[in-house]
């Protein structure tokens, strides 16, 4: 079925199946990047800091309480190593590699 809708999709739009597969994959992966990049916003805005290190380290000298920030901490960690992620396959996209292993 899949296979049926990206050859009309070929065919409807002119365009390549793997211009389609490619521009596609690129405008979810950056959907998501932009996902995480609202709730880091928000963490920012929520804690006044500009990265979790600082968040963390404002922990550590009892300027915000641990719990619940320490879990905010560890979120905006793993956002930020996502989003990264997330990054380096748009650039490859971007580059024209492969976009399957």
């Amino acid at each position: 079925m899949l296979n049926q809708i990206i050859q009309d999709a070929e065919k409807i739009l002119g365009v390549p199946a793997e211009v389609i597969f490619r521009e596609g994959l690129k405008k979810f992966l950056l959907s998501k990047m932009e996902e995480n990049n609202k709730i880091i916003h928000g963490l920012k805005k929520k804690y006044a800091a500009q990265g979790y290190a600082e968040l963390e380290e404002k922990i550590k000298i009892g300027k915000i309480p641990e719990h619940p920030t320490w879990e905010d901490v560890i979120l905006w960690e793993e956002l930020t190593r996502h989003t990264d992620k997330l990054r380096d396959l748009v650039t490859r996209l971007e580059a024209g590699g492969a976009v399957a292993s």
